[in-house]
């Protein structure tokens, strides 16, 4: 009896110890250490020029366990969604409230539509559609869990189930048209990537740094094309899958991987163009020119489209879990885990614009609404639109003496004193850490005061000499 008894415990132990164990490791490994690197803390702008930020309206949504649901746009109106089951139609001008729906089941995909519709998925497996008033037109059960924004185009409708079987429906009555089951490793991440289509092709990323095109009219397969090889001996380092939403751009797509390599690959036979080791677990965005990288560390990158050249590298976010970035006019706008918005201007990475709006993570849904707008959501559940302004540029005498710098420095200071040390206070509580930076005297003579005043002049000494 005892020898069945180990030998039952050795079976369990080989399905459940292990795949317990690796799925622990794998939450500590790429999710469960945001902040073992101390968030970057935020410095004084230093770039000669300024843009405001300025937030036009807000409106509470509702509950939200913090996963990043999509933000639908169109016609003047943001439909959004909530995880409690939620759903609003809200003005993108004044904010006012449309209608208000709530479904009292938990909706695991954010919005998405068309001129005539709006989708969504729940738990339970259900796909949605409704009409832009908010009625019910059908929804559909489907054989597991969706988290990938449904694409809708031409009349139909492709989802990506957590499983990687991808589904078509009609658009207007919710009926199958096809079904494609992608092979799979057997250790994947969970991926909110979205699909993408063009001229009746859809293309996605899969696990193992693969990345495949289908067929819209039939489903079958038209290429298949590794963007980056799996690297490591373990199954954990060797996971390498595409999490983010590829970029069309004409003949050419772009992916990058979790663990691995952004590539550039010809869209009629998946052949690789180049491909540089540069990796991302949430993505990237494009102006046409170049691609902006959310590296897995916060710092951003910009990529030259023709040979993936980095054109420049902004560190000064790292370890503040950026983001997708999105685009607007010449700018970059990302959100971090503090409630801070940045801007970056995309021709040299510098930080143009700032603004605090609250003490809850900024998703992954910033949307644009037009060439001054855009809205986004927080942690908090809060709908929140902001106005980009027009280009500031400040300028600064060659020679200034010491009053007039001290002067300067405070009208130039992007944050005041009680709201650095708000910040600095949520960092110290993360980490434990005690406030221990150096304190300057009040009688230090002259020399000193010029050497600190020379460490927190806005604007360095390369830029002021151009």
């Amino acid at each position: 009896m005892k020898f069945v008894f180990l030998i039952g415990l050795f079976v369990s132990g080989c399905f459940f110890g292990p795949v317990q164990e690796l799925h622990d490791q794998i939450e500590e490994t790429y999710f469960g250490n945001d902040f073992i690197d101390t968030p970057t803390p935020l410095e004084e702008l230093k770039s000669d020029v300024r843009v405001d930020i300025k937030e036009i309206w807000s409106e509470n949504i509702g509950e939200h366990n913090g996963n990043n649901l999509d933000i639908f746009y169109i016609d003047d109106f943001i439909y959004v969604a909530t995880s409690d089951g939620t759903i609003k139609k809200i003005d993108s001008k004044s904010g006012n409230k449309s209608w208000e729906k709530n479904i009292d089941l938990t909706i695991t995909s954010g919005i998405s539509g068309s001129s005539e519709s709006l989708l969504f998925s729940t738990a339970d497996g259900f796909i949605w559609c409704m009409n832009h008033e908010g009625e019910l037109i059908w929804k559909t059960l489907l054989e597991g869990e969706i988290n990938s924004l449904p694409l809708v185009y031409d009349e139909k409708i492709v989802v990506k189930l957590n499983s990687y079987k991808i589904i078509q429906l009609n658009e207007k009555d919710g009926s199958i048209i096809w079904k494609y089951q992608a092979a799979i490793p057997p250790l994947t991440f969970k991926s909110e990537g979205k699909l993408v289509q063009s001229n009746k092709v859809v293309y996605l990323g899969l696990p193992g740094g693969k990345l495949i095109a289908i067929d819209s009219p039939t489903g079958g397969l038209v290429w298949e094309s590794n963007i980056s090889r799996s690297r490591g001996s373990t199954d954990i380092e060797r996971a390498n899958d595409i999490t983010s939403h590829p970029i069309i751009d004409g003949p050419v797509i772009y992916g990058v991987t979790t663990n691995g390599d952004i590539s550039a690959l010809d869209r009629r036979n998946g052949k690789t163009i180049w491909t540089r080791p540069l990796s991302s677990f949430y993505g990237m965005t494009f102006d046409g020119f170049n691609l902006f990288v959310s590296h897995d560390t916060g710092s951003i990158y910009s990529v030259n489209k023709d040979d993936g050249e980095v054109k420049w590298r902004q560190a000064g976010l790292k370890h503040r879990r950026i983001r997708t970035g999105t685009m607007i006019g010449d700018y970059i706008i990302y959100g971090d885990y503090f409630g801070y918005v940045h801007l970056l201007d995309v021709n040299d990475g510098d930080i143009i614009g700032r603004i605090k709006l609250e003490d809850s993570q900024i998703l992954n849904n910033i949307t644009k609404i037009d060439d001054s707008l855009v809205a986004l959501m927080t942690a908090e559940g809060d709908l929140i639109c902001l106005k980009i302004g027009d280009k500031k540029v400040n300028e600064v005498p060659e020679s200034i003496d010491d009053e007039e710098q001290k002067t300067n420095l405070k009208k130039h200071r992007v944050f005041d004193d009680d709201k650095q040390d708000e910040e600095k206070g949520i960092l110290d509580k993360l980490f434990g850490k005690e406030d221990n930076d150096d304190q300057i005297d009040n009688d230090q003579d002259d020399e000193e005061k010029k050497t600190n005043l020379k460490k927190h002049r806005v604007f360095d000494d390369d830029k002021q000499d151009e």
